[in-house]
């Protein structure tokens, strides 16, 4: 037993009671206080006098080097658009600079212990800068490359500015905004440099969907702008629309491989983004697609079930004139045998729910009480019965009522699948509307497909791992809408070489 007053003897993780007195007290670090009141101002970029400003956004990993036939290509294409070259850098990998993984060049010591290939140092902008009223270039911002999702909880990081986020996956998405107001966009960029993952699985992950290339940016004197992504392939070739750069060069008047455009909706389709994709000037008449992809090319306005028993709505149809099937039915075959007499493409049309709404019609509707339609109905329930007794199971209701050749209507879960020797190829078949085992479509569920896909159905463009979702060839208030919106006039070209870009119809231009 040990006497009151003596110390108890040294055990494992113990102080004695002298050492505890003699210790001498260590001089504490000089502490560092920091702090401000306002966030950083966001500095603005002059807008043009006239013509158009260009810029391309990317960004660039430390202690990497560049994919030099990307660099290479994304440089003829800025020599190409007399483009200004904005990279912002990013840290990753912790072996670097001491374990840290802050921004390049916030270290006051201006000693941060990273490298960044010197190609890349004219063109470093690591700050944020408003390129246009309405689009913010996020130049400040550090996201791991193996973030999954970059543009998570970022959503009101600028406000109501579009955003450009410098991150490795190419990626897009739709925040909704008021009715009437211009959708809010976010956008990543895609890299310059090669893949340089720590081989974990998140490392692994993020090195599948690692992109080469950047964002193009067109900005007119009234502050109006555009966005287009340029995605490289393993060889670095980049497209943007008509313009192809390979080998450090530029070549123009190049076709696309496809375009699937927003679910058109004929009868209720917005004329200005018609005149842009399909007038003169156009996007067809410009790009010269092999395929063009129509989805919900039927509306079914008309009779559709979702407005039964709303006599307003009802009267509203009669009120207009907007009653007749036959004549909705009309006026897309119109639609389409104009587009297919002005073009070369092969004109696909998908399998869609509101055109298969003409089927749940004749499933449900009484044409007892629709007198403006009742022979119409007949006629088309009649070929839907001999189709059956006739055993056709590849009978298909739209094409039957729509006397048009050489347009091809896809079946229910028909594939069509384009670029097919680049990485599997594209699947254009699919709406969108129809999930996995019964579930309800969408993005997230697609890309687990392992497919690339271009979709519909939404309206609200994006880009997620592969999936690239159109926007809306309608009138942006179909009343059933309520409330803030995502949806945008936005369509997706599919390039020679399987990559692809969203392009948006803006004040009925599809580019500055």
């Amino acid at each position: 037993m040990v006497a009151a007053g003596e110390l108890q003897p040294r055990g494992k993780g113990q102080r004695t009671r002298d050492d505890a007195i003699a210790k001498p007290v260590e001089k504490a670090e000089e502490v560092i206080i920091k702090g401000q009141i306002r966030a950083p101002r966001t500095p603005k970029a002059k807008l043009p006098e006239k013509g158009i400003k260009r810029y391309i956004l990317t960004c660039a990993q430390n202690n990497t080097k560049v994919f030099d036939a990307a660099w290479d290509n994304l440089q003829a294409l800025a020599k190409h658009y007399n483009a200004e070259l904005l990279i912002s850098r990013f840290s990753y990998d912790k072996a670097v600079n001491g374990g840290q993984k802050q921004k390049p060049g916030t270290d006051e010591t201006g000693d941060d212990g990273q490298w960044f290939d010197e190609r890349i140092l004219p063109f470093v902008n690591d700050g944020r800068l408003q390129l246009a009223p309405g689009l913010v270039w996020c130049g400040e911002l550090n996201i791991l490359p193996t973030a999954a999702r970059p543009l998570s909880a970022l959503e009101a990081y600028t406000g109501r500015d579009s955003s450009i986020i410098p991150h490795v996956k190419i990626a897009m998405a739709s925040v909704a905004s008021g009715k009437f107001e211009a959708t809010k966009f976010m956008y990543t960029t895609g890299a310059v440099t090669q893949r340089n993952y720590i081989q974990r699985k998140a490392g692994q992950k993020a090195e599948f969907h690692h992109c080469y290339g950047g964002l193009l940016v067109e900005v007119t004197p009234d502050g109006e702008w555009w966005c287009r992504q340029l995605n490289a392939d393993s060889q670095g070739v980049i497209y943007d629309l008509n313009v192809v750069a390979k080998d450090g060069g530029t070549s123009e008047n190049v076709s696309v491989l496809g375009v699937s455009w927003g679910d058109i909706h004929e009868d209720q389709k917005d004329p200005e983004n018609a005149e842009a994709c399909w007038g003169d000037g156009g996007v067809t008449q410009v790009l010269k697609p092999r395929y063009q992809f129509f989805h919900d090319i039927l509306s079914f306005h008309r009779r559709n079930h979702h407005d039964r028993g709303n006599p307003h709505l009802a009267f509203e149809k009669w009120v207009t004139s907007k009653e007749s099937v036959q004549e909705e039915v009309r006026n897309v075959e119109r639609f389409l045998t104009d587009i297919a007499d002005h073009c070369v493409s092969q004109l696909v049309v998908v399998d869609s729910n509101h055109d298969n709404a003409m089927e749940k019609w004749l499933r449900e509707a009484d044409y007892k009480t629709d007198p403006v339609n009742a022979v119409y109905f007949l006629e088309a329930q009649l070929a839907k019965y001999k189709a059956i007794e006739n055993r056709d199971r590849n009978f298909h209701l739209l094409e039957w009522a729509i006397d048009a050749e050489n347009i091809k209507f896809l079946r229910q879960d028909q594939s069509f699948v384009i670029a097919k020797s680049h990485s599997g190829g594209i699947e254009c078949g699919m709406h969108g509307h129809l999930g996995a085992n019964g579930a309800r479509g969408g993005a997230n569920g697609f890309a687990k497909m392992g497919r690339k896909a271009n979709v519909g159905h939404s309206h609200s463009a994006g880009i997620h791992d592969g999936i690239y979702t159109a926007g809306t060839s309608s009138d942006l208030d179909l009343r059933y809408n309520s409330g803030p919106s995502s949806w945008s006039h936005s369509h997706i070209v599919t390039y020679p070489n399987g990559k692809r870009a969203i392009i948006t119809i803006w004040k009925g231009r599809w580019r500055a």
